[in-house]
């Protein structure tokens, strides 16, 4: 019994440090697809591009001088033969690197769009991620 329950201590760290070592091995590959860019006063753009298979989408929005922008999303994702979306926004001061969820857990494809809009004068870049 006793050797059975070191057997299984053992076990259980070599799991534990396995775990992190499998997780850094298969990390998970950004991909851009889509960006934009501005100047001027309220300047504004918008990003657009199509994300297959994705496991999460982020818009990032970068302004110099950094302040404050109105960020809005919609996006259209496709699983089997449903199609559904969904859209929103958000103010936030910049950098932003923020996750927008899609309308299902593993879809095939998500058409995605996402602009932003100066709250003064600067320049802007606007550009779309995701992960498998």
């Amino acid at each position: 019994m006793k050797r059975l329950i070191t057997i299984t201590a053992a076990v259980a760290s070599l799991t534990m440090l396995a775990a992190p070592a499998l997780a850094t091995t298969h990390p998970a590959t950004s991909h851009q697809f889509g960006s934009c860019r501005a100047q001027g006063d309220f300047a504004t753009c918008d990003a657009s591009g199509t994300a297959h298979h994705p496991l999460t989408i982020r818009v990032h929005v970068s302004a110099s001088p950094s302040q404050s922008v109105l960020v809005s999303w919609d996006m259209t994702c496709g699983k089997g033969s449903g199609a559904g979306g969904k859209s929103g926004q958000f103010t936030a001061t910049t950098p932003v690197n923020r996750v927008i969820h899609h309308p299902y857990r593993h879809p095939d494809v998500c058409y995605v769009a996402a602009g932003a809009q100066l709250n003064g004068s600067g320049h802007l870049h606007v550009w779309l991620t995701y992960t498998r």
